[in-house]
């Protein structure tokens, strides 16, 4: 009988503990986030659970006030745990933004699976200050059928296009339609860029170091109508080489992107931190 008691015992807390995994709240998903962006992205008001939750994500940047980017909601996928991964069906819906993806998290690595986004190229501006010196409007639409990053080696292929391109710098609106091709070998990523559409002409092709950050492009940017109008935007590429043609030859820095894996302690402490009151921590 004592044995038989004790059975019981063991099997009533294991029941309880799944209870309790399966029912924890939302703000432990808003601990992991701030945690391992070490501040800079936040899940704010999240409601739900660890599984399936909601909240507004906003990012905090030293150069600027947070930045609230909208409605994000994620499902996680528990089966994928005994495959030694973490995945989870995301999305994030804002003002001119709809972002939807898998987001998956392996041994030393990430990756995104059947990635469909838009979103108001003013945010790039908001986000990478180099970028707001342009003041970008129109569109970005960024599709990928699988991206991995493992360290700083990124793998996969993806396509940006920048729709009804515009920028302060110009009173000509639109600029153009632009694609920007991504193709991932490891340390190195191919880029190729082509224009779609417009009255400015931007061809080229480079190459990104994600363990560096460097960045390599050369080509040709040739207005195909307003010339004069286009003047300022031109000058940025260099001097006239005829029939306002510039030939572009540009390397610059954007910083190391080498992500590693967030190691079972963090996820204990983001635990155990909204396990004491049940709300978000910094």
């Amino acid at each position: 009988m004592r044995r038989r008691g004790l059975m019981f015992g063991l099997l009533g807390l294991a029941l309880y503990l799944v209870f309790l995994v399966a029912m924890a709240p939302a703000a432990w998903v808003s601990w992991a986030v701030v945690r391992a962006s070490h501040g800079v992205v936040n899940i704010d008001r999240p409601a739900g659970t660890l599984w399936q939750g909601h909240g507004h994500l906003v990012i905090h940047l030293a150069s600027s006030a947070p930045q609230s980017l909208g409605l994000v909601s994620w499902e996680i996928r528990p089966l994928w745990i005994f495959a030694g991964q973490l995945r989870a069906r995301t999305g994030l819906q804002g003002p001119g933004t709809d972002v939807r993806a898998e987001l998956g998290v392996g041994y030393r690595r990430y990756f995104l699976v059947d990635v469909a986004a838009t979103f108001p190229a003013q945010i790039l501006g908001s986000l990478y200050s180099p970028a707001a010196l342009l003041g970008p409007a129109g569109a970005f639409h960024i599709a990928a059928r699988r991206l991995d990053l493992a360290g700083s080696n990124l793998t996969g292929n993806a396509t940006v296009e920048w729709r009804q391109a515009a920028s302060s710098l110009s009173s000509v609106r639109p600029l153009g339609d632009y694609r920007l091709y991504l193709q991932g070998h490891g340390r190195n990523v191919a880029l190729r860029v082509q224009t779609l559409d417009g009255s400015l002409g931007i061809n080229g092709s480079g190459t990104w170091e994600p363990a560096s950050g460097q960045i390599r492009f050369g080509g040709t940017a040739k207005p195909a109508a307003n010339q004069a109008a286009l003047e300022p935007v031109l000058r940025m590429f260099g001097p006239d080489r005829g029939n306002g043609m510039r030939m572009i030859d540009w390397q610059w820095n954007t910083g190391p992107m080498a992500l590693h894996h967030v190691s079972a302690r963090t996820y204990s402490d983001c635990c155990r931190g909204a396990g004491r009151d049940g709300k978000r921590g910094a």
